[in-house]
């Protein structure tokens, strides 16, 4: 279990280096001058990304997180794009370090509401990456509709290919 959950850890931090190079690209200033609200936005999502994987990984690592980090927006996407690089690269740093008792056992937390909770290890692990793949998803529409049509995917596949790993019989 250890190994696809880094796997997939792995897929994730490819993912959003490919979104943060993406991100470098385009022009920030158009479109924070021209759709100003689109860009907010967009801004607000890639630091929802960032935010939720640094408040789930200090949940697994035992600090009791009842809320999100409430990152700083105030930021140009580089900087809150090396925000969510650190944080796919410390994701995978502590997962890499745990033995595989660690997946199958669960941590304890407090979830934005108020409410105690006990999740295992490898669920919340799995909830976090497919949390940033939905909101990398939002991102891509989003730039869309700003006119940023030219993303290339990033789907798990894609990276497994890209890595070359395949199933063999």
């Amino acid at each position: 279990m250890k190994s696809l959950l880094i796997n997939y850890l792995e897929y994730n931090q490819w993912a959003n280096e490919k979104m943060c190079k993406y991100l470098a690209g385009i022009d920030e200033l158009d479109i924070a001058v021209n759709k100003q609200n689109e860009y907010m936005t967009i801004k607000k999502i890639i630091m929802h990304i960032a935010d939720g994987e640094q408040t789930w990984l200090a949940r697994l690592n035992g600090q009791n997180i009842p809320h999100m980090h409430n990152l700083d927006i105030r930021g140009n996407l580089t900087s809150i794009c090396g925000l969510v690089m650190t944080n796919s690269n410390d994701f995978i740093d502590f997962a890499s370090s745990q033995d595989e008792n660690f997946f199958t056992s669960g941590t304890d937390y407090i979830n934005l509401k108020g409410k105690k909770f006990s999740q295992n290890n490898a669920e919340i692990i799995l909830h976090c990456m497919n949390h940033s793949t939905f909101h990398r998803g939002q991102l891509i529409s989003m730039l869309r509709h700003v006119g940023y049509t030219d993303q290339s995917a990033s789907d798990f596949i894609l990276f497994l290919r890209e890595k070359g790993i395949q199933l063999t019989e």
